[in-house]
């Protein structure tokens, strides 16, 4: 089977438990290139779904095994697929040169494709968003306390602003500071999740390390109830309404957490003070098919949320608050074509964020909006040559009371073409160019690879990217402490990467992984002879990463496992040493057991030594090494069939040995805690 072959992502999709209440997949053409907006109906009840422009459908409904899906595309022949003991698939569709009636197949579990790896999106993910995130190699999530804690998110050993965060094809990103607040981010709407390796050509900016896309597909009607350790309190309720043609889906919820939880300093254990959150969200999703060849889809999300700020060990701030709300919008227009499609994307991200400090007599109000355009669209002009392209523009502004009121236009156009010269060789180039108002940037990048038959795959690919300053970098008003600085550079990122592996008997996936990167002009804030706080373009560093990953779907009948091994060397040229924060080695391992309606998760997650940085009696600046930590979370699941309801029962133990999993010393988070989760499918 030939190389799946699109813009070199690496890519998990993830669904839910219980095999046959989802299944899965993606969609292949003769060629083994990923076929988009396929249709796909279960014939039984109704409902449907669309694969993405990557080929993947996530499509939840109750499922039985000899159960029929109907596959459907404008240019292929339709194709009714069989369903047997798996609940991901692959299905490959033909062309449709002589109309012909729909093919009855049975739909085979799916093979791994140059930098495709498969994952369940397991029940425990349901309870918490770092289980999922800590599956993808090379991640690293920053955790800054509990609940109330900023979350931030950085692969390979770089800093949180080159990794992007995508909801529905809108970019999270705040402009503001370059980052994405993962605890802005409710764990309901997680519902899938894929990684874009190098996707300089449709996110520019920040992209560099990688992009990781959360798909919203909510598909169906639940009520979920959630209590836990430390007064947490998880309530949502969602409910689709499916027609032939519309798919309309509408979740409310909100998420409470009392919050403080006691921590152990210098032998003594004392209670974590100022750690409440309150959440309440809501979002909507809407699928319109006019016809064949006409899809209009729609996407709203709100959050408001309440939390408290407790500050660090050795800064707290016992009174500081802060409220904020997020809202996004996005509204698609994608027209099919035999052999390929155009997609007309608006989107827009907004967000109003206060913070309160009475101690410190501080009280800040930020206004942040993002709003813009993207055309993209992507050709087959025959079995050998096609192409994708994008137009984005961008507006970015914000008013608040440390930056002022300011904006930027960002104009980028960006063409990727793919050559399948022989057959098992492809070689895909891609050329961006961004313009940031006085910032203007080009990017590349190639990749190639090659299908070894029995041997394997290999792929390797090369590239550049980079990162323009942000908002507070540019424009933070000057006061006692600091200051910004509005004649920095962008900051540039070269990278190589070396991919092999092997689908042994189509049942266990081995991957060997080689990436390395180099980066300058790196912007950090340091203190100047005046004690002043300023971003200067200082820094370079060097980061290498190898990384292997196992992949067994069934060891024996109801259990598989999979798991990850990454070591990491990143150093800082500058100063010849380890990067801050940066662990030498990490590993997952995830073991997953199902038995008629039982299944019982384990999930482990190691975090390897790392250099950190912090002050003695002196106030002077000391390196020290701080110890690994093994984070286990496991969770027991009972499914009780109603009629055609599912009732599931879930209870979930994080951090089970009770250990220290701080990532950083002066922000300590929580150690053991129990969630019990019951929730009802309709």
């Amino acid at each position: 089977m030939k190389k799946l072959k699109k813009i070199g992502l690496f890519i998990l999709p993830i669904h839910l438990i219980f095999a046959f209440q989802n299944i899965s997949g993606f969609m292949i053409d003769n060629n083994g290139s990923p076929i988009e907006y396929c249709t796909i109906i279960h014939l039984k009840n109704g409902s449907w779904t669309i694969t993405d422009e990557n080929g993947f459908f996530l499509l939840q409904s109750t499922i039985f095994e000899g159960d029929t899906l109907e596959i459907s595309r404008i240019g292929f022949n339709k194709k009714h697929c069989i369903i047997k003991n798996s609940a991901s698939i692959q299905v490959s569709l033909s062309k449709n040169v002589i109309g012909v009636a729909p093919v009855s197949v049975e739909g085979k579990s799916p093979q791994f494709h140059e930098k495709l790896s498969k994952e369940e999106f397991t029940a425990i993910d349901k309870y918490s968003k770092y289980t999922s995130l800590q599956r993808i190699p090379g991640s690293f999530i920053k955790s800054y306390g509990g609940m109330a804690g900023i979350v931030n998110l950085s692969m390979d050993g770089g800093q949180p602003v080159h990794t992007k965060i995508i909801l529905d094809g809108i970019d999270l990103t705040n402009p503001q500071n370059g980052q994405t607040d993962l605890s802005n981010i409710p764990v309901e709407i997680m519902q899938q999740l894929y990684l874009g390796r190098s996707p300089n050509l449709y996110y520019g900016s920040g992209s560099f390390d990688g992009v990781v896309h959360i798909q919203p597909i909510i598909n169906r009607s639940s009520i979920k109830l959630c209590a836990g350790s430390y007064g947490y309190i998880s309530r949502s309720a969602g409910y689709t309404w499916f027609y032939p043609r519309i798919k309309l889906n509408v979740q409310y919820g909100n998420n409470i957490s009392a919050g403080n939880y006691p921590i152990t300093r210098n032998d003594s254990t004392m209670n974590r003070q100022n750690n409440n959150f309150s959440e309440g969200f809501f979002s909507s999703l809407f699928h319109f098919q006019k016809n064949q060849q006409q899809l209009f889809k729609g996407f709203f999300f709100s959050t408001n949320q309440d939390r408290g700020i407790p500050g660090s060990l050795s800064w707290p701030s016992p009174k500081a608050n802060r409220k904020n709300n997020i809202d996004l919008i996005g509204l698609q227009y994608v027209y099919l074509m035999k052999d390929g499609h155009l997609r007309l994307h608006s989107y827009q991200r907004s967000s109003d964020e206060y913070f309160n400090n009475p101690d410190l007599s501080i009280n800040s109000h930020h206004r942040v909006k993002v709003s813009g355009i993207k055309f993209n669209g992507h050709q087959k002009l025959n079995d050998h040559i096609e192409f994708n392209g994008v137009i984005d523009l961008k507006k970015e502004s914000i008013r608040s009371s440390d930056v002022g009121d300011r904006n930027r236009k960002t104009i980028a156009t960006g063409i990727q073409a793919t050559f399948k010269f022989v057959d098992r060789l492809n070689i895909q180039p891609g050329y961006r160019t961004d313009i940031l108002d006085d910032f203007i940037e080009s990017t590349y990048d190639l990749t190639s690879s090659l299908n070894l038959s029995t041997l394997g795959n290999l792929t390797m690919s090369f590239g550049t990217g980079f990162h323009a300053p942000t908002f507070n970098d540019l424009y933070w008003v000057a006061d006692s402490y600091s200051e910004g600085n509005p004649d920095l550079k962008i900051e540039h990122n070269q990278y190589r990467i070396v991919r092999w592996e092997n689908n042994f008997a189509s049942m266990t996936n081995v991957s060997l992984e080689y990436r390395r990167r180099y980066s300058d002009n790196l912007i950090t804030w340091s203190s100047n002879e005046n004690y002043i706080w300023k971003p200067k373009n200082i820094d370079k560093s060097e980061r290498k990463n190898m990384i292997m990953s196992v992949f067994i779907p069934i060891i024996s009948p109801g259990l598989s496992i999979s798991g990850h091994v990454t070591r990491t060397v990143a150093i800082d040229i500058n100063t010849q040493k380890t990067l801050q924060h940066v662990p030498k080695s990490s590993a997952n391992i995830f073991i997953n057991y199902k038995k008629k309606n039982l299944s019982i998760e384990c999930q482990g997650h190691y975090t390897g030594e790392r250099p950190y940085q912090e002050l003695d009696d002196n106030w002077e600046p000391v390196d020290i090494t701080l110890n690994g930590f093994f984070d286990i979370d496991i969770g027991l699941h009972h499914l009780f069939p109603i009629k055609t309801h599912q009732l599931t029962l879930n209870l979930i133990i994080q951090n089970i040995l009770d250990q220290n999993t701080d990532f950083f010393p002066d922000y300590p988070g929580p150690k053991r805690r129990i969630k019990l989760g019951i929730e009802l499918i309709l």
